[in-house]
């Protein structure tokens, strides 16, 4: 049986799908890219509409070479008290090229109200201008600074998550290795991935041109994030999460991913290596739908089952 998009989920995001495969930007134009990928955004983006119990706050956090980069913070006042509470850090997708943290605000504003469970979104710097290690590195002083203000943020240290889609899962899971390697204590307490790029290794898509974001963009974004180090034997498992030669302490892992993504044969391989170490591993692979999907269709069953999924896992930190 061939493959095939969800009926109800295709009906409506059709619109969008039909914009975005008609766009073919040559291999490597991250400009192009940019330009497909942000007017795609800006055609579904919500404005920052705040639900009532949420509090918004963007504060500026001190990283490599002098600079500066801005982290959004949001937080559910009906929990907000003298106690200390879970946080995650979540990580913007986009290829490792393009977007910005303020793209996910109100999404996860929605995650916040819903849960109690409050995030920091970062907005780290981009490839190709910034190449690995910059954006894992940005992602790691955010890590540090939440760490040394937890207590005028009302953070548990015991409880930090983190989170990301697509290129953000991929530094989602490369923060991850590197807290575990550098020796942070208390350990982060889960990590939620959500379609990660975990290796620049890809050579194929196996879904018949169903995918959503395609090899020529895959091949763009690593290229980008990796340079001419892109697919040899150079490659940190920092930047390549994939490549890891053992998942061993790391924390709980959350994954999920569309069977129409061309990501899905390296994430299997890497939740494997997770239940292989016997870390506690949720995983949800979603059928008939493609990388970006909720994007995509916000309103399909499929999509808000899946966000629903999310946070039950974001309640567990």
């Amino acid at each position: 049986m061939a493959l095939s998009y969800d009926p109800e989920w295709l009906e409506i995001a059709k619109p969008a799908l039909d914009q975005a495969q008609a766009i073919k930007p040559a291999i490597h134009d991250v400009g192009a890219r940019r330009a497909k990928f942000e007017g795609l955004m800006s055609r579904g983006q919500q404005s920052i509409h705040l639900p009532d119990n949420i509090e918004y706050i963007v504060h500026h956090v001190p990283v490599a070479g002098g600079h500066e980069i801005d982290i959004h913070h949001v937080r559910n006042t009906n929990v907000l008290g003298d106690d200390p509470s879970p946080v995650i850090l979540h990580i913007h997708g986009g290829g490792y090229f393009s977007f910005q943290a303020i793209h996910s605000v109100p999404a996860l504003a929605h995650y916040v109200s819903s849960t109690g469970v409050a995030m920091i979104t970062i907005n780290y710097r981009l490839a190709p201008e910034n190449p690995f290690p910059t954006p894992l590195e940005d992602c790691w002083s955010v890590l540090m600074w939440v760490h040394h203000h937890a207590p005028e943020l009302c953070v548990d240290r015991s409880r930090i998550a983190v989170m990301g889609e697509s290129a953000g899962g991929g530094l989602a899971a490369g923060l991850t290795l590197l807290a575990r390697d550098r020796g942070l204590m208390p350990k982060l307490a889960k990590h939620l991935l959500i379609y990660p790029m975990l290796d620049d290794r890809i050579c194929s898509d196996y879904t018949g041109g169903l995918c959503f974001f395609d090899l020529d963009d895959a091949i763009t974004g690593w290229a980008a994030y990796l340079g001419k180090d892109m697919g040899t034997d150079r490659v940190s498992p920092y930047a390549a999460p994939a490549r890891a030669k053992t998942v061993d302490s790391l924390p709980r892992l959350y994954l999920e991913c569309p069977q129409l993504d061309i990501l899905l044969p390296e994430n299997l391989r890497y939740v494997q290596m997770f239940v292989e170490a016997k870390i506690p591993t949720e995983f949800h692979l979603l059928e008939g739908l493609p990388h970006g999907f909720i994007s995509l269709a916000p309103t399909a069953t499929a999509s808000k089952t899946a966000i629903e999924t999310r946070m039950r896992a974001m309640k567990t930190i």
